[in-house]
C-alpha cells in the first residue's frame, strides 16, 4: 500500500505525491534546523557515577569532520560536511552543493577530569565521554578540647 498526498499546484492540477519520498528528500527534518536554517542535532546527556557522556545523533558525517574543543570551562563540538554532486548527461548538467554545519557549546562542571575526555564516532552517534575527578574521602570528624 502506497501513501499519497495530494498538492494543488498554481495553475490548480493536483500532483500526487508520494509521501516517504517527500520525507526523504528533505535534508533534515524541521525540528533539528534553527531559525537560521542550521541542522542542530540532537543530544542525550547522561551521567553515571564515573562520567557524564554526550551523544549526538549526526549521521551522514566522518569522523574527520568533526572537531572538539575545550576552553576554559567550556566544551565546544563542531562538525563540517561539504558534498558536490555533480551529474553529466545528454543535454544537460545538473550541479548541486550540499553544505552540513552545526555547534555546540556546554559548561563543563568542575568535577570533570579534562584530560580524560574522550570522543568516538560510530554508526551516525558521536559519543562523548566526560570522566569525573576522583572525590577524595572526607576526613573523619574530629572532636575539639576546648581549653
Amino acid at each position: 500500500m502506497t501513501m499519497l498526498t495530494v498538492r494543488r499546484r498554481p495553475n490548480g492540477v493536483p500532483a500526487f505525491v508520494n509521501v516517504f519520498e517527500d520525507f526523504f528528500n528533505q535534508a533534515f527534518p524541521e525540528k533539528y534546523v534553527s531559525e537560521k536554517g542550521e541542522f542542530i542535532p540532537s543530544v542525550n546527556i547522561a551521567e553515571n557515577e564515573k562520567a557524564f557522556t554526550l551523544e549526538f545523533a549526526a549521521p551522514g558525517f566522518e569522523k574527520t569532520d568533526f572537531d572538539v574543543n575545550i576552553e576554559k570551562s567550556f566544551i565546544t563540538i563542531s562538525a563540517k560536511k561539504e558534498v558536490k554532486d555533480e551529474v553529466k548527461a545528454k543535454n544537460y548538467t545538473r550541479k548541486e552543493f550540499v553544505f552540513s554545519s552545526f555547534k555546540r557549546t556546554f559548561n563543563l562542571p568542575e568535577t570533570i577530569e579534562i584530560s580524560g575526555i574522550a570522543a568516538t564516532y560510530e554508526n551516525g552517534i558521536l559519543l562523548v565521554e566526560l570522566p569525573k575527578k576522583e572525590v577524595k574521602a572526607e576526613t573523619a570528624a574530629t572532636k575539639i578540647a576546648i581549653k
